[in-house]
């Protein structure tokens, strides 16, 4: 089990193939009235890149794709990301939902974005 304090910072690396490496710092510690059952999202902040997006060089590429509507990758680089993405969404109790199912067997996964009701943005 790893023991961390106040202050601590780790390195986290996240599918290897594409080479996410996220730097971790522990901020703070809460006292909870009763143990929690599962993990939960407390905050957040913009949109998770699409899965297989090719890492860092890869997700500033999509952004620029979908950013142009002129692109001719546009068209197809939406329907390969389900779509319809906005890099400022986020929704916290839908990753909170997320996470909990993460560790979950048999459970479907969010894969997409969901869409708007008033329409997309891009």
């Amino acid at each position: 089990m790893l023991d961390f304090e106040q202050g601590a910072v780790f390195s986290y690396h996240y599918d290897f193939g594409d080479g996410w490496r996220h730097t971790v710092a522990i901020e703070d510690f809460l006292t909870l009235a009763s143990a929690p059952k599962h993990g939960s999202c407390i905050a957040g902040a913009r949109a998770r890149p699409p899965e297989d997006v090719g890492g860092v060089s890869g997700y500033d590429r999509f952004l620029e794709i979908i950013a142009d509507r002129g692109n001719p990758e546009y068209a197809e680089t939406l329907r390969w990301c389900g779509g319809y993405f906005d890099p400022e969404w986020f929704d916290q109790s839908m990753t909170d939902k997320d996470v909990r199912s993460a560790l979950r067997a048999n459970v479907k996964r969010r894969l997409y974005q969901p869409k708007p009701k008033s329409g997309p943005k891009t």
